[in-house]
């Protein structure tokens, strides 16, 4: 009985949502003050609940089953066989792969657990493994940048993943994808009612939608922060409203700004653009937002880099090797020695799903820097390792567009607590880019597609 548990009639959704996840079966048995059965409570049978208008503070027993199918431990074979026939017969065995039944003495306790399965030959042996339901991710801002990785590696690990995007540039991302387990979700997150519809059934939501960027967010700057900030604020509410157990959210390293000390997540952030400041501002508000039943997870990534389905040409490191590979120049803006942290988005995607997979206590409520110590480098030291991969591109200096951001970032953390280093290097990039170009897959790098700023410049 330790899988499945016992939760007294007395508590409520929120805390009954807890102990249901942490079972793993999905249900719970709801039990008086002497142990004795009440009824049954599916975690689906809480999430109907809740989207119908009852409150996450109200008792379990206002939405058990209190008449579940059940078994006595006095019944002869004979007679549960009769049982299940009689049941079959009445079409009140519901339709599941497996169907967990208590059985339970005359005073009510119970037993012991059986396991059928109503489309086989009936069996009698007690249920023994452990049932886990296949975790639901919900992934805003999926056929994204990073979102459309993120998306086939979450796919490929056995995980359902309901892709919530308004495809504002476009669903070049998600294009090739087949999966039973994939669903994709057109919407806006800054309505609620597609947030709702978004969050239904989901137990792990994956925030990464937002207009991303200092150039974007200066053209777009009331839709900057009614998007990264109102609408992240309004998903965490309706996710916590709805029992979503972790709420994964994508910031950014750019919140600590200009900063001459090394930043860890104890620095005093110093957002230097309209951009950081909502990610920091969101921060907060999901953080306020932590309790038992909640997780919000907060991870600031470094400067990403690397090859997507939906490609940007709009980020440094990608810029400098598209260049170095068309153009055979690599331009580095005033001295280069301005210092950044780096990741490859697969990296960012290992990192997410670290976070996902970890024990709650380890995680919530936690900011995490997401990168390695050894990608902290100079705009310089980019360049270099860039030209040890197409030695014909030179590297040019131009004075002007000098970009001040300068921090650097440790990283130690996530290292710590989960373990966590980064595999892919600026090299893997540049060859995975590289073949993007031999396949024909990217024709003009300058196009306002791989753009973020450009494409929403003509919005």
């Amino acid at each position: 009985m330790k899988d499945i548990p016992l939760i007294n009639q007395s508590i409520t959704l929120r805390e009954a949502i807890n102990q249901i996840n942490e079972g793993g079966f999905g249900l719970a048995f709801v039990v008086d003050d002497k142990k004795r059965l009440k009824g049954v409570v599916s975690d689906g049978d809480i999430r109907r609940a809740l989207l119908n208008g009852i409150s996450i503070n109200d008792r379990i027993e206002k939405v058990m089953n209190k008449n579940p199918i059940k078994f006595y431990d006095y019944w002869d074979r004979k007679k549960i066989i009769e049982s299940i026939e009689k049941l079959k017969k009445e079409n009140k065995i519901p339709k599941l792969k497996t169907l967990l039944i208590p059985v339970i003495s005359r005073e009510g306790k119970i037993k012991k657990v059986i396991g059928i399965e109503p489309e086989k030959k009936f069996s009698f042996d007690l249920i023994k493994k452990r049932y886990k339901k296949t975790k639901k991710i919900l992934v805003i801002g999926g056929a994204g940048y990073i979102g459309s990785v993120l998306t086939r590696m979450l796919l490929k690990r056995g995980y359902f993943v309901k892709v919530f995007d308004n495809l504002l540039y476009g669903d070049i991302g998600l294009r090739g994808i087949r999966s039973k387990n994939f669903k994709f979700l057109k919407g806006d997150i800054t309505n609620i009612s597609n947030i709702v519809e978004a969050i239904k059934d989901i137990d792990t939501v994956i925030h990464l939608g937002a207009i991303v960027g200092d150039p974007a967010s200066k053209i777009k700057p009331r839709e900057t922060l009614e998007i990264n900030y109102f609408s992240t604020k309004t998903l965490g509410e309706i996710a916590k409203y709805l029992g979503v157990r972790k709420f994964i959210f994508a910031s950014s390293c750019s919140v600590y700004g200009y900063k001459k000390t090394i930043c860890n997540e104890e620095t005093e952030p110093n957002p230097l653009s309209l951009y950081a400041e909502t990610k920091l501002l969101s921060e907060k508000a999901l953080l306020e937002l932590k309790d038992n039943g909640f997780s919000p997870i907060i991870l600031r990534f470094a400067t990403a880099f690397g090859y997507s389905p939906r490609m940007r040409f709009d980020l440094v490191v990608n810029l400098l090797i598209a260049k170095a590979i068309k153009e055979k120049k690599i331009t580095v803006y005033g001295n280069g020695k301005q210092i950044r942290p780096f990741i490859h988005i697969k990296d960012i995607s290992r990192a997410i799903i670290k976070i996902l997979e970890a024990d709650d206590e380890k995680v919530s409520g936690q900011i995490f820097n997401v990168g390695s110590d050894k990608m902290n480098k100079s705009i310089l030291e980019v360049a270099k390792e860039i030209k040890e991969s197409v030695p014909k591109a030179e590297i040019v200096f131009l004075k002007e567009k000098e970009d001040n951001r300068n921090y650097n970032v440790s990283f130690k953390k996530i290292k710590k607590i989960l373990n966590f280093d980064t595999k892919y290097d600026i090299n893997y990039a540049v060859r995975e880019i590289k073949e993007a170009f031999d396949r024909g897959e990217i024709k003009n790098f300058y196009d306002k597609i791989y753009s973020n700023f450009h494409s929403l410049k003509e919005k």
